[in-house]
């Protein structure tokens, strides 16, 4: 998947290509989207931890799930952590359709959050109400 993005993001893949395949129409909305990715991370909606088994249908593997509202349209945004401690990844993203993947799962509230613009290794802190 990082093969693709890395593509896209170096114009090797360009829009008018992924627009052309017979399957686009499945990924339309998320491509539409996409460009919203980063502010989507970055804000401090609602934050769930994900238990995949309250969602049978999903083959979602995730840690938590964020739901955001942009454009009118609630999103789904799964994380994962990649095994470093404190760093997660998209893992997917789409606009609500006919399903609230959070559904009955445990809500939480953000404490903390940072991003690393991982091209300088700059910091910046997004959250923190761990200072009192």
């Amino acid at each position: 998947m990082r093969n693709v993005f890395d593509a896209i993001r170096e114009r090797r893949i360009t829009a008018e290509q992924i627009q052309s395949s017979d399957l686009y129409y499945k990924i339309a909305d998320r491509v539409d989207m996409f460009p919203l990715l980063e502010s989507m991370i970055d804000s401090n909606d609602t934050i769930f931890k994900y238990n995949r088994k309250l969602n049978a249908y999903s083959v979602i593997k995730a840690d938590y799930i964020m739901k955001n509202n942009a454009e009118g349209r609630n999103i789904f945004l799964f994380l994962t952590g990649n095994g470093e401690e404190g760093r997660y990844f998209c893992r997917s993203f789409f606009p609500q359709d006919k399903m609230d993947y959070t559904k009955n799962q445990a809500s939480w509230t953000l404490l903390y959050k940072k991003k690393v613009t991982l091209s300088t290794g700059e910091e910046e802190i997004l959250y923190d109400r761990l200072k009192n």
